[in-house]
């Protein structure tokens, strides 16, 4: 079951442009939070990352962080490999 604050974080996510990216901090602010780690959380349960582009979500020190919640090389790379395709500088 989808949680209110995962609606919430999932709602902002869906709206960064192809190209561009937001911190787990600037999306908790957005929806009136400070807890920035539950949005990495919430990120690490997306139920659909067709639509849902986790993958524009980053560190505040602008480190890529992991994905789908895999904390190794291998899905950094792809991470980075992805944000890289849709023109980001990282």
């Amino acid at each position: 079951m989808t949680t209110n604050f995962q609606k919430k974080v999932y709602k902002i996510v869906c709206k960064i442009p192809k190209g561009q990216t937001m911190t787990y901090k600037q999306i908790a602010s957005v929806i009136g939070s400070k807890a920035y780690q539950a949005v990495g959380q919430a990120l690490k349960n997306n139920p659909d990352p067709t639509n849902i582009p986790c993958h524009r979500v980053i560190k505040s020190n602008g480190q890529v962080g992991s994905y789908f919640g895999k904390n190794d090389s291998s899905s950094k790379r792809k991470k980075l490999k992805i944000l890289r395709s849709e023109g980001v500088k990282i």
